[in-house]
């Protein structure tokens, strides 16, 4: 069964701004677009400010009252209704705006992922009130009754078992009048103001009195006929704020925040079957306490430079990962060994996730017997140092094809991913080489090093660079008395013996 939850922010102009110009609670603060009142606070509605008011006539209202007044910004609330969409496909992929200010949600489809409508609504409950947003609540049949049941007040909006036209009876026509101006015009002179009316009416009579399109709507309200199917396209990067309304003194106050976002994108990844391998935190200021950074400072003659000496108070800062994934525990993790080497700002009040790099997941193979160190581990390790070193701090020894040892292996920061990659390119030989050869002592037939060694497996001869300095040595496996393997030659040239390498 088709299932619709309307999701109505009748305060979004209100709230899109009080989030970027802080919270005043002993401030009254009104909306104006065209100079009219667009939406105004409690404060200032207690005051007599209803909107489509003046701007004088507001604030001779509030002539006594602390008050501010603030202008419409379309794109800070286009900003904001993008976030809660990103957030809401985490319920369904079924959804679209609705009307400027509200989103529409198939979730007949998933009720059984959420275990069932009640507690999918207490999900949206709770993620509004931490998000600090007034939301109306519908649900319905189909889409247009879940948007004109958000109208009704009490909880008879959120219990669909009812019978649709008994829900939607007592509303008033004014809701549809920006949809059939003259159509509600002419019902209400004939004295049909509500809903209840209009549905006793047979569907042939109102045919001949408001017109094909207008029944057509009335038999898609009340699911009649079908509605078009709608899935959304979330967009190729992820943004998310959250608000604290208060001045944020210690990073711990961060952590709850910077989880929840995380567990908010985590969940927006397996959704749409993607990972990054970086994001960004931001920290926010209200814009009235937005200053000029001051220049950074400069670092002693002498001393290197640190992350507290370049940027004394970064308003941002990112995170790497050495493989894309789509773990919120381990991102947790970095971003706090990242915000630990960071002095905290002054005067946040809010935090952004941003991530502008995503790309497709890549599914990670699984091995059935063994259970020890995996790749998917050693990553992790990498990532907690680099985000507690620095990333230049740590790397990787790598091998490239080089007929001479020396050249073949060689120190990188990312590891090389080809496909074609020859697993027994290194042959019998150790991957970690000596910076430089050393000397073995020889006495007649024994060669010594930390003990006598026995020659397990040779020679293998590598000859090179006839063109400038002939290279020509002969490679043995030799072990010590302590049984390491080692790995030793002779040089062809001048007869003596080195130690090249160790095998783990």
């Amino acid at each position: 069964m088709s299932l619709w939850l309307c999701l109505r922010f009748d305060l979004l102009p209100l709230e899109a701004l009080l989030k970027q110009h802080g919270y005043a609670s002993d401030t009254a603060t009104i909306v104006v677009a065209q100079r009219r009142v667009l939406v105004c606070d409690e404060s200032a509605s207690l005051a007599g400010v209803m909107p489509t008011q003046t701007v004088s006539t507001a604030q001779a209202l509030l002539a006594h009252n602390k008050h501010r007044s603030l202008e419409r910004d379309p794109e800070s609330e286009d900003a904001l209704l993008e976030q809660l969409t990103i957030w809401a496909y985490g319920l369904s992929p079924h959804l679209e705006r609705w009307r400027d200010n509200a989103l529409t949600i198939e979730i007949g489809s998933c009720l059984r992922l959420h275990q069932g409508l009640g507690p999918l609504l207490e999900r949206v409950d709770t993620e509004m009130s931490l998000r600090g947003l007034t939301v109306s609540v519908g649900v319905a049949e189909t889409r247009d009754a879940a948007w004109l049941l958000s109208h009704v007040e009490g909880d008879s909006a959120r219990h669909p078992e009812r019978p649709l036209t008994e829900r939607l009876a007592p509303l008033p026509l004014q809701l549809i009048q920006a949809d059939f101006s003259n159509i509600i015009k002419r019902l209400e002179r004939s004295g049909i103001q509500r809903f209840g009316q209009l549905l006793d009416i047979p569907l042939p009579a109102l045919g001949k009195r408001c017109g094909e399109p207008f029944v057509n709507w009335l038999n898609q309200l009340q699911g009649r006929q079908q509605e078009p199917a709608v899935t959304y396209q979330p967009p190729e990067r992820f943004e998310d704020t959250l608000w604290f309304g208060f001045d944020i003194q210690n990073r711990q106050e961060l952590h709850p925040a910077m989880q929840r976002l995380l567990a908010h994108f985590c969940q927006f990844l397996r959704n749409t079957q993607l990972g990054t391998a970086a994001i960004e935190w931001r920290y926010l200021r209200p814009q009235h306490l937005i200053q000029t950074p001051p220049p950074a400072h400069q670092t002693q003659a002498g001393r290197s430079a640190s992350p507290q000496d370049s940027q004394p108070e970064a308003t941002a800062f990112k995170v790497f990962s050495d493989v894309a994934q789509h773990n919120a525990k381990l991102w947790f993790e970095l971003s706090c060994l990242q915000l630990d080497t960071w002095s905290l700002p002054e005067n946040i009040e809010g935090i952004s996730l941003v991530v502008d790099q995503l790309q497709e997941a890549a599914v990670a193979p699984q091995d059935l017997f063994h259970t020890g160190v995996t790749t998917a581990s050693r990553h992790e390790l990498v990532d907690r140092l680099r985000s507690r070193l620095g990333l230049q701090a740590v790397g990787y020894l790598d091998f490239r094809y080089e007929h001479l040892p020396e050249n073949a292996v060689f120190e990188t920061h990312t590891l090389s991913t080809r496909e074609d990659r020859d697993s027994d390119a290194l042959g019998q030989r150790p991957f970690w080489l000596l910076p430089t050869p050393q000397p073995i002592h020889q006495d007649t037939e024994r060669l010594y090093w930390n003990g006598p060694l026995d020659v397990l497996h040779g020679p293998e001869r590598i000859e090179d660079q006839w063109w400038t300095t002939p290279v020509s040595r002969d490679y043995y496996i030799a072990q010590t008395p302590q049984k390491q393997p080692v790995w030793i030659y002779q040089d062809r040239h001048n007869r003596r013996w080195y130690l090249h390498g160790l095998f783990a």
